[in-house]
Order: C-alpha cells, then structure tokens, then sequence
C-alpha cells in the first residue's frame, strides 16, 4: 500500500483512502475491534491536508488532530472520546500489523498511550463551541434546530431565518469563529507542499550566467561608457550617446540598459556624467556575481509591494508559476493561471504582457523558451479554449522551461522570505518512499542526481533494505519502478535483491517486467497471472500518468484478441487497481467491443461482492 501522498492529486488519496478503510474493515472483523470509518476517514484526511504522509504518526501529530482538528471540523454523532479514541488506537494497531508505520513514526506503544492520556482534553475540546470552525458552526446550530446540514434547500433555508432574526444563534461567538476563518486559520487549513529544489553548483552557474544576454549586456555597456558620457537634462543620456549606443551596440533600449546598469552597481550618476563604479571591476570579471546583482531589475522580492514593481511581480509569478508545473509550462496555461491571480493591475486574456516578461526572463537565463511539439498540443488546446493547435495564436505556441538560474531565483526568494524549502540533499536523509515520491515526478537529470545524493548517504545493505521493503509494500507502480531502478545501482547485490521479489504476491509481476526489460531472463518464464498483473501495473500507471484517453489508444494498438484474453484474465489476477483500469476502458477505449468486453468483466467483479 502506498503511504506517502505529499503533492498528489485529491482523487488518488481518495482511492487509497478508500481501499484502507476496506482493509482496516477486514482486520477489525478477524480482530474484534470496533472501529467507525469516519473517523478514520477523518483521520487519514487530517494526515493529507497536513503533509501527506499517511503511514508516518507521532504524539505532535495526534495532538494536532485531537485537540484542534477534530475539534475544528470534524461533526460527529457521537463525539465522546470512548467512541472516537478507541478507533483512532484501532487505526494505529492496523497500521502496526500491516507494517504500515512510518520509518519515522515513533513507537506504536508511546502512540497508544498518548491516546489513552488525552480523552478528557479531547471531551473539552469537542464541546468548547469556540473551538468549531465556521462550517462545523452551522453544521451543530442547523442540527441543533433539526436541519439537516446536508439538505441545501433546507440549510439555505435556516441561514435565511438566522439573516432575519426568526432563528437566534451567538452572533459574537460566531463573529470570532469568522474572523479566525477569514484570516486564515492555519492550524488546520491544508499545506501545500514544500516545493524541492534542485540546484546546480556555483561552477555550472557561472558558465550559464557567462552567456546571458544580460552578462554580455553589461560589460559592453560598461566599456562603452569608458572615462565617462556626459548626461543631458534629468540625467538622460545625449541624444547622440543614445543614437551611438543604440547603433554600436545594437541596444533597442538605451534608457532600459542604463537602469539596468545603475541597479547592478557597475556605473553612477557623478557630476552629471555617467561614470563606471571602480569598486565594481571585479564584479565584471565574475559573470555569476553580476548576474546575481542584475537580477533584482527582472524580478521583484516575493515581499516587494505591487504598485512598485507590477512588471517584475508578474516576472516572480511566472516562475512561481512554471514551477509548481514542474518546471515546464505553455503559454496558454500560464496566462490562465495568472489570469486568475485577480490583484495584479497588468491582469488581462492578452498574451503581450506575459510575452514580454518571459523574454526578459529568457536574456536573464531564468527561463528559456521553445515551440510546442506534439506531447503539449493537449495543454495548448485546453488552456487556449481550441479545437485546433492551428487556432492557437503562433507566438503562443510555445513551452516555457526553467532553467539552472531560475531555479536558484527561486529557491533564494523563498529562502530570504523565510518560506520552507527542500533541496535535493534535504532528502537524501529522507526515508525511501518519501524520496521516491517527492523527487520521482522531477526532471530526468534531478532524479539521477537526487538518487545518487540519498544512496551515498547510507550503507549498501540499508539502502537495499529500505529499497525492497517500498517494493513490497507500495501499490503504486512507478514506485516500484523507481524503487528497482535505484536497487541496480548496487550492481550483482542489487539485481539479486530485485530477483528475490519474483515470487512476492504484489511486487513479483513488475519485478518480473523489470528483469524482462533488463535481459536477465526469458520471456517463456513468464506465466499468464503475471504477465496480466504486469498488465494492469502498466495501464493504471499510463492512466494516472498520461490520462484515461491516452493511455487506452495505447492499449488498443494491440490485437483486438489479446486485449480480450487480458479482459478474460484481468478479473482473476488479484490487482487492487484492476477495477480502476476496467472502469476506464468502459469510459474511454476506442474500441466498442472491448469497451463492452470491459463492462462485462466490472459486472463478473463486482457479483462477490453482492
């Protein structure tokens, strides 16, 4: 089972949500424990909101969702603590027999006793009304007055009756319980995840920041100035010094280039003449030094107020933007993202101004930019409101990527700002299925280099360990995936430590894939429950990965045979995520007989259970 869900998609901890709950149903069952799956429910919600890590449960935990989530949002019949502590120990005793702790996790008896201390705290917090959150308010005040909350017509109907005096609630209690909403209550509003950074050495950015355009920029202007260039009125240059500057160093701009000199500190307005800083040389010889010093004429401070630097906040916004998308983006996509920011003045569907910006940002080496190829024609057409990428505006059809210097731009923002940040080498201390999933969805290269980070911060065996214990455990395929591929950088140790899960009831068919792909065995090894549950390792991966549609015109370039003897098979192969994947072939396989063949296998597996 999958345990870490930092950054995922709501539907997929949903999914694992749900197939918890049916296990936790089956072990209270054979071990006679009572249990109420919403608490539960509301338990593994608390985990997800918070940082995602499921399986990971300490006292500071529990007492957070104890004593402030519970108390918050959490509406229940009976909220006595003999009825809702007893599950939470249940949850804990499952996840203990399931092997389901968290590496991190402390001891499952310093969890239960903590639990057991707690239940008058607890009591007191789930009565104090001044603890609920403002829908927990109307929640207990309509089921109070014998409103069903979950009733629209008749909770819409109650506040009518609060709104003209006719139902009386404690205006001044709910007053405060609005304001702590309203301005954010942080305690228990979901966090976003800390975003991971993977930043290259001093040496690699000095050679990317020696060819900027904005590098270059600099020390020819800075030469061109020479012994000095005398200013016209309100400190401009001369008609003339701007016509040669514009000519000789082909500058559509001179006005821009001196500002952004000045900001840089490599020339000064002495006497009215503009003259080059001679405390700067040395920053002239360093290109990453002077780049850093450019930088802030692009992009605003993350704290700068708006009204004085509108253009440069749109530039943070759009890296900001970029790489919450993993460091790649459209141009449609982008201008709907900022669109929606509401509070920036440029806000407006004109693709000009996001433009202009990138272009900037491109001179700077934070971005660069490059024309869409058929894998972003899905994204050009969504985000641009199309039916074709030929309707798609020309200049839009592009992709924007972060480069080495702008992700360096916005780890320092952050860091500066005082907000949280990951580095590749934080995680290297991390446990294997939090590294897996926090740096499994970046680019190729920071993978690999994240990889090499957390295998040479622990011993061979520990990390083969750690390794083949995630392959077990975990239900998420590219998981698996990963958690092999790292394992065979151990050589012999390694591929024997893969060979071994063959026989694993879960882990077997794709470490059965991975041997295949490597040469290490022959495909007549392989028998038929295998090969489907490989199958279905495959699909509900391309489905998450790539999309019902595209991952069933996949499939369907097989023979239409072979896809209904894997139909025929798939119902008996014992994957969790079997229905999953025959629910999207009814949905969206091109096909209308194996769509039908599909429908039939979903109505064969759900029969057992009626």
């Amino acid at each position: 089972m999958r345990m870490v869900y930092t950054g995922a998609d709501e539907e997929d901890f949903i999914d694992a949500r749900r197939r918890l709950l049916v296990e936790l149903d089956a072990w209270s069952e054979m071990r006679q424990r009572v249990v109420d799956p919403v608490v539960a429910g509301a338990l593994l919600d608390y985990r997800f909101e918070r940082d995602g890590l499921l399986g990971r449960w300490t006292r500071e935990v529990l007492r957070g969702a104890l004593l402030t989530w519970f108390p918050r949002k959490v509406v229940l019949l009976d909220p006595h603590s003999s009825a809702v502590l007893s599950t939470v120990e249940a949850l804990l005793d499952f996840f203990d027999d399931a092997d389901l702790f968290d590496d991190r996790s402390e001891p499952p008896g310093v969890l239960r006793t903590f639990v057991r201390g707690v239940a008058d705290r607890f009591d007191e917090a789930m009565r104090e009304p001044s603890n609920f959150g403002l829908a927990k308010f109307w929640a207990v005040a309509m089921a109070e007055h014998g409103v069903d909350p979950l009733d629209e017509f008749e909770a819409q109907e109650f506040l009518d009756r609060v709104q003209e005096g006719e139902v009386e609630v404690d205006q001044e209690l709910l007053q405060d319980i609005a304001y702590r909403h309203y301005e954010g209550d942080t305690e228990v509003e979901p966090l976003e995840p800390t975003p991971v950074f993977a930043l290259a050495s001093d040496q690699e950015l000095t050679g990317d920041a020696a060819e900027t355009r904005v590098v270059r920029r600099l020390r020819r202007f800075v030469d061109w100035v020479g012994d000095g260039r005398e200013l016209a009125a309100k400190g401009r240059l001369a008609e003339s010094d701007a016509r040669d500057l514009a000519d000789r160093l082909d500058e559509p701009d001179p006005t821009e280039l001196v500002s952004l000199a000045k900001t840089a500190g490599v020339v000064r307005v002495l006497k009215g003449r503009l003259v080059r800083v001679k405390r700067a040389a040395p920053l002239l010889e360093d290109p990453l030094a002077l780049w850093r010093v450019a930088v802030p004429h692009v992009v605003a401070d993350c704290r700068e107020p708006l009204r004085r630097s509108a253009e440069r906040q749109l530039a943070y916004e759009l890296l900001e933007s970029i790489q919450a998308d993993n460091d790649c983006a459209t141009i449609p996509m982008l201008i709907e993202i900022l669109d929606d920011l509401g509070d920036l003045n440029w806000r407006c569907a004109d693709a000009t101004p996001v433009l202009r910006v990138l272009g900037r940002l491109a001179d700077f080496g934070l971005v660069e930019l490059f024309p869409a190829t058929e894998e972003h024609y899905e994204d050009l057409l969504d985000f641009a409101g199309v039916d074709s990428v030929d309707d798609v505006p020309e200049e839009e059809r592009q992709v924007v990527r972060m480069r080495p210097l702008g992700t360096r731009v916005m780890y320092d923002a952050r860091v500066q700002a005082g907000i949280p940040t990951l580095t590749l080498g934080d995680l290297a201390g991390e446990t294997a299925e939090v590294f897996l999933a926090r740096v499994g969805p970046l680019p190729q290269e920071a993978f690999e280099e994240g990889a090499r980070l957390w295998l040479r911060a622990r011993h061979p065996e520990r990390a083969i360990a750690e390794l083949s214990e995630v392959a077990r455990r975990t239900d998420d395929f590219e998981h698996r995936m990963l958690a092999f591929q790292l394992l065979a950088e151990y050589g012999e140790q390694g591929v024997s430590a893969i060979s071994e899960l063959r026989d694993h009831s879960a882990a077997g068919p794709a470490a059965l894939s991975w041997l295949l792909d490597a040469g290490l065995i022959d495909p007549s090894e392989v028998r038929g429950r295998e090969r489907t549950y490989g199958m279905v390792d495959v699909l509900a991966a391309g489905i998450r990965s790539a999309g019902r549609k595209k991952a069933m015109e996949e499939f369907a370039a097989q023979p239409r045979q072979a896809q209904l003897l894997f139909l025929a098979d798939a119902t008996i192969c014992g994957h969790p995520h079997t229905r999953e994947v025959l629910e999207s072939m009814v949905l969206a396989h091109p096909d209308r007989a194996v769509s039908n063949a599909a429908r039939k296998a979903l109505d064969w597996l759900h029969e057992p259970e009626g």
